[in-house]
């Protein structure tokens, strides 16, 4: 195990031997015998199954916490819990408004206390010295800003990209405040080794709209990660 390995070929440098970072999800709360549900929210769990899965593939990184509807919950919108993997987002407070009352209606910005963030702030203080000492990067998992305003906004928001341009790109802007909120926890409170962006959603978006609405909104988040020190990556 060695994070210094994962680091450098993350940040593009040639490294002798491939680096392992898991993408675990909820894995560890089946290693662990207990539900998904019950894991995603209890900050011992989270920081045991980090460790467990540490130990038990031999990789140098590990992320903490893979859930992203994580940053939404926090928003109003509303969970379907599953025993066996992260929930699912079954309704938002900004899906059936009109593009009129859109604008109006945004959730206030959140911050470290809000939500499950004191949760993951525990769980990374118990598992980061844990993995520091078996040389694994601790690594956070921000929600991109696609997945962020597709969660808040449902299909309705592709609807918006031809019909409501400024609108989407309100909206978009929006969502790269609430990623680099993430990001900011993740590196500077938490200090975690790597801080990536999980932007799946994104993938749906042809490259002039990625270009247009994703990439802009990327900026604060990483320009943050690279301030605290850190290390981004980008999934999708």
């Amino acid at each position: 195990m060695a994070k210094d390995h994962l680091i450098r070929a993350l940040r593009g440098e040639r490294v002798v031997q491939l680096p392992w970072l898991p993408h675990i999800g909820t894995h560890a709360a089946q290693l662990l015998g207990v539900s998904a549900q019950h894991y995603l929210q209890d900050a011992d769990l989270l920081a045991r199954g980090a460790i467990l899965c540490a130990d038990r593939y031999q990789c140098d990184g590990i992320p903490l916490l893979d859930d992203p509807g994580m940053e939404a919950i926090s928003l109003g919108c509303t969970p379907h819990w599953s025993e066996q993997g992260p929930p699912s987002i079954v309704s938002s407070p900004l899906s059936t408004l009109s593009t009129e009352q859109l604008s109006e209606h945004l959730p206030p910005l959140p911050d470290e206390t809000t939500g499950r963030w004191p949760i993951v702030i525990a769980a990374g203080a118990l598992a980061k010295p844990e993995l520091e000492q078996r040389n694994v990067a601790l690594v956070g998992v921000a929600a991109g800003p696609c997945t962020i305003a597709y969660q808040l906004r449902g299909m309705r928001l592709f609807a918006d990209l031809f019909r409501n341009p400024d609108l989407a790109s309100q909206l978009f802007a929006y969502a790269g405040q609430i990623s680099a909120i993430s990001a900011r926890i993740y590196a500077e409170i938490i200090g975690c080794d790597i801080v990536a962006i999980n932007d799946t959603p994104a993938t749906m978006l042809q490259p002039a709209y990625f270009r247009q609405y994703v990439l802009p909104n990327l900026q604060a988040a990483w320009e943050i990660i690279h301030r605290a020190g850190k290390t981004s990556s980008l999934w999708a």
